[in-house]
């Protein structure tokens, strides 16, 4: 249904501003995006992996073909220690193919925004605007308006704030909120930084005959290794313990880089010790280090006119590969609670009062099940860093049992299995386990 005068403006082009996008195309809603960097698609960033939760909804939303087609599943994981011997062989990603019918999937970046942007209806990626920095957000009426750097400034109905865990929408909403009075403000720094993030991209090449959609972990006191082999590149991350947990944000340089590679350099990445992180990283084609900011926002939205998703809401660890697919099931909520505003003011304009009912239903929606999946991402963290004994103890020892590791799938399935769909669009459902999804897609009219 189109709306006339109803208008999102999607701040951040990233894979969840980007499904954003492509979900409100599919409603019938008009959108912008405004992307900070000059560019929607970047050859930049570490690999994303997929889970079944979040890959069903981009099936749903036609992607299906195209995301397989970059991206490579992922099986077992090998655990080993600091000086490369076994700890664990981890069937985590077995149960869940056996439990939701597809193994989760890897990919970089750059392959995932450029489905998602080609997942864009060709008339609408015009939609989309690059170099555009937010220099200010404010209410103007029924209008919100977003101005940016460069002078330009655009008005719509409501703000997504997709732009990441240093959003600058959560900045103007608190800004906002203050200058109104609410109580309802968040913290200026609502998230918590205890691990630092080293993450290189190094050709296949020198992966030794590792096969695509190969895991390994290193773990041990003070830093542990992901390493992702994929089709042409492999990831690797090395997670390390900040000296003391800060909420201050950093700006790292070539130095840092260089300081925790002479730290960990010896780290080896297989079991059989021919690649450590220090040939890694002198083989690499890409690499940064970033911080690993942790939290859930405590509100997710402002006075019916700007909502928060992704990172800007809640950010996780990378351990469990949960951060970006849990963004991508804020849209599926968000979206249908806009669809069903939409439908509720009959084609007029949703009222204020209806979007923030909408935006409280949303977080309502989500805000548990995103707390409960940043704390078990960063006791995965803690676990793979051995911060106390009694966690080392139980890496070593218990979570190397393979009962264990079935049992623990099987307490998690139901909550995989009670993602939401997108209420109004219809798609035929491409996975199918053992446990059955409790929400069906809206079914596709079969041609007799």
């Amino acid at each position: 249904m189109t709306v006339p005068g109803f208008k999102v403006i999607i701040v951040g082009g990233g894979p969840v501003g980007l499904t954003a996008a492509i979900a409100l195309a599919k409603a019938g809603i008009d959108f912008v995006v405004l992307e900070r960097r000059p560019d929607i698609i970047i050859d930049a960033g570490s690999n994303l992996v997929m889970l079944p939760n979040g890959m069903r909804a981009l099936y749903q939303l036609g992607l299906g073909d195209a995301l397989d087609a970059v991206s490579s599943p992922l099986s077992g994981i090998e655990c080993i220690d600091h000086q490369g011997k076994p700890i664990s062989e981890m069937q985590w990603f077995f149960h869940l193919k056996e439990k939701f019918g597809t193994f989760p999937r890897v990919l970089s970046r750059h392959d995932l925004t450029k489905v998602l942007y080609e997942g864009i209806p060709t008339h609408a990626r015009s939609n989309i605007r690059t170099n555009k920095k937010v220099s200010n957000i404010t209410v103007e009426g029924d209008r919100t308006i977003v101005s940016c750097a460069d002078g330009t400034s655009y008005s719509g109905s409501i703000v997504i704030g997709a732009d990441g865990a240093h959003s600058s929408v959560r900045q103007y909403m608190r800004t906002l909120g203050l200058n109104a009075g609410s109580s309802d403000i968040n913290d200026e720094q609502p998230f918590l930084t205890t691990y630092r993030c080293l993450w290189l991209r190094i050709p296949t090449s020198i992966c030794h005959d590792l096969e695509p959609g190969t895991t390994k972990e290193t773990h041990g006191p003070g830093a542990a290794t992901q390493f992702f082999v994929g089709e042409e590149t492999a990831v690797i991350g090395l997670y390390e313990t900040l000296e003391a947990p800060t909420r201050d944000r950093f700006r790292f340089t070539q130095a840092d880089e260089d300081a925790i590679v002479e730290r960990w350099g010896h780290l080896p990445l297989t079991s059989k010790g021919d690649l450590s992180l220090k040939k890694a990283y002198e083989g690499r084609v890409q690499s940064g280090l970033v911080s690993l900011e942790e939290g859930v926002v405590k509100n997710w939205s402002w006075d019916g006119r700007i909502a928060l998703v992704g990172d800007a809401a809640h950010k996780f660890t990378p351990s469990t590969g949960a951060g970006c697919n849990n963004g991508i099931l804020d849209i599926v909520s968000l979206a249908n609670e806009i669809h069903k505003a939409v439908e509720s003011a009959g084609g007029s304009e949703p009222s204020k009062a209806l979007l923030d009912s909408a935006f409280r239903a949303y977080q309502d929606a989500r805000f548990d099940t995103v707390t409960g999946g940043c704390g078990r991402s960063g006791r995965a963290t803690a676990m793979a860093t051995w911060q106390t004994k009694t966690l080392a103890f139980v890496d070593r020892h218990v979570l190397s049992v393979h009962a264990l590791q079935k049992f623990l799938a099987g307490l998690g399935a139901p909550e995989t299995a009670n993602m939401q769909v997108f209420d109004y669009i219809k798609a035929e459902e491409r996975m199918m386990g053992k446990v059955p999804w409790t929400n069906p897609m809206p079914a596709v009219a079969k041609v007799n």
